[in-house]
């Protein structure tokens, strides 16, 4: 027996009956403000119970724009392998293969399957003046993460190896790079040669206030060797408030999908096969489509870019 709930739209068609079949539709209909076509309808359904006045589905009967079983073996198919760089990665794939349906339903049907759970947004309380870049080279935002230990399966001798990261805000476009020690001395080389990796000139570096990059200007009015490679490159240093990471967001975020993707699927048996999968992995990130680019990889927003700024 199927359990009805009972609604205060319920409780109101009752009473509405009830007053019908004790002094007419016509005061009925003037007291409650319906019309009698709609109370003779409630009086044909009502047994002088509440439950027989329950509220019908409204879902159709049939759906001719419904997902065929072919489209939705497609989307799971394509999720499975895709679905680690993101949904508007998966969206491309399957444009490509003839998908046809919007953005908005392919997402609805993942879910519906339950290929990816649904994450509550966490909401943020601090306050925050955010300066996003503008145009390609405008900002970049620099860090460098720990590879994981556990990832390493040749012999380190106690070393730890290092990824520095540096992504530009606009075009999303990543430059990677292994090191062997987190210092102001491997993060300065990097930056000698950044502009020439992205291939574009940059404006602002973004970094945190850790020692690889800057100097606490308490202890000392000297600048580290990032800080004077900046100085010498006339890029200017934008640091962020101290133990606020999410400022750095876009550097942090894509270091989470570096864990997620590479390290966590990954194990390294030379130095060199470490560097070459990182390479490879910044590779695909940078032909890799993203939502946030209307669709479009990092690489086709710089070149998009690139011919504008020669046009001007």
């Amino acid at each position: 027996m199927i359990r009805v709930i009972i609604t205060e739209e319920m409780r109101f068609r009752q009473r509405l009956c009830e007053y019908a079949k004790k002094y007419g539709k016509t005061k009925a209909a003037r007291k409650y403000q319906v019309n009698r076509t709609f109370i003779y309808r409630q009086l044909n359904k009502y047994d002088g119970t509440v439950q027989s006045l329950a509220l019908k589905s409204r879902k159709p009967h049939t759906s001719p724009n419904k997902h065929t079983e072919e489209e939705l073996y497609l989307i799971e198919r394509v999720y499975i392998e895709h679905g680690l760089y993101g949904m508007a990665e998966v969206y491309v794939r399957l444009h490509e293969l003839g998908y046809i349906r919007s953005f908005g339903s392919m997402c609805m049907q993942i879910r519906k399957k339950g290929l990816k759970p649904v994450k509550k947004a966490k909401k943020s309380y601090t306050k925050y003046d955010n300066i996003t870049g503008e145009y390609i080279g405008d900002k970049v935002q620099i860090d460098i993460k720990y590879v994981p230990q556990e990832c390493i399966m040749f012999p380190s001798y106690g070393k730890r190896y290092y990824q520095i990261t540096a992504i530009d805000e606009y075009s999303r476009k990543r430059v990677l790079e292994i090191v062997e020690e987190k210092s102001t001395f491997e993060t300065g080389k990097f930056l000698e040669q950044l502009e020439s990796k992205f291939g574009f000139p940059l404006k602002t570096i973004q970094v945190d206030n850790g020692y690889e990059f800057v100097n606490d200007k308490e202890i000392t009015n000297k600048k580290s060797y990032f800080e004077e490679t900046a100085e010498k490159k006339g890029y200017t240093i934008k640091r962020i408030r101290p133990y606020s990471p999410w400022q750095n967001g876009k550097v942090e975020r894509s270091h989470r999908e570096d864990g997620k993707i590479l390290y966590a699927n990954n194990k390294f048996y030379s130095k060199d096969e470490l560097i070459k999968a990182v390479k490879k992995h910044e590779d695909r990130y940078n032909n890799t489509a993203k939502i946030c680019l209307n669709f479009k990889s990092p690489n086709e927003i710089v070149e998009e870019n690139k011919l504008l700024l020669d046009l001007y």
